[in-house]
């Protein structure tokens, strides 16, 4: 669970170890067959702390990788439940999930061109996989908000429900999933999982070669000093 309300769900580094912590120990529980990603207040997550993170926030190599790698490698079953703003991380994480679920609050929006930055989180493969290239560039070009409807029409979730119903319904899909075997769902996952989990790696290695390069670059000095003048 994303616990950080008052910050509207924003993750430091200590909160992107606590949640890949969590995504890890819950993957090695032999009494978990489905796990659920959520979040506390309103918000999914309004992506990286930039006062916690360091240059370059989440796609810092290694704070990226408190949760991408704990996520990507999760052998179990993992729907999120998105409502409020998911912005950065806490879109481009979706990418490596199995299912989502959006309340109809839910919008999203990928900002790294305009902070002088570029996709993270494998996001420059998994989201034109998701989207589709067209609507992923518009998303990545503009940085224009993506709302629910529009994510489930492309394919980012597979259902919208009203807010105050998010949780329920994210827990009845859960039980449904988690009425199986997890030897079967196990298997099942490393099967649709693998081409996937490959192609976001090695979008990983690529976005995380040029974000250390761009986070010295003038553009991105110049739109984190206007940032943190606001």
């Amino acid at each position: 669970m994303i616990d950080r309300p008052e910050k509207l769900n924003a993750l430091g580094r200590r909160a992107h170890q606590e949640l890949g912590d969590e995504i890890a120990r819950a993957d090695q529980d032999d009494h978990v067959r489905c796990i659920v990603l959520t979040s506390t207040g309103k918000h999914f997550s309004a992506g990286s702390d930039l006062d916690d993170t360091g240059p370059g926030g989440a796609a810092d190599t290694d704070t990226g990788e408190y949760l991408l790698g704990p996520l990507t490698d999760c052998r179990k079953p993992v729907v999120a439940a998105v409502r409020g703003v998911a912005i950065g991380i806490g879109l481009t994480m979706l990418g490596h999930v199995d299912m989502v679920v959006f309340g109809e609050s839910a919008r999203m929006k990928a900002p790294f061109v305009s902070l002088g930055l570029c996709p993270e989180a494998g996001s420059s493969e998994t989201l034109p996989r998701l989207l589709g290239a067209q609507l992923a560039a518009d998303v990545f070009y503009t940085c224009r908000w993506l709302d629910a409807a529009e994510a489930v029409a492309a394919g980012l979730g597979s259902r919208i429900v009203p807010d105050e119903h998010l949780a329920n319904e994210v827990q009845r899909m859960a039980e449904s999933v988690a009425a199986h075997p997890v030897e079967t769902l196990v298997v099942t996952k490393a099967l649709l999982a693998a081409g996937r989990v490959a192609r976001a790696a090695d979008a990983r290695v690529r976005e995380n070669q040029r974000f250390a390069e761009l986070v010295q670059s003038e553009a991105y000095l110049r739109a984190m000093a206007a940032w943190r003048s606001r």
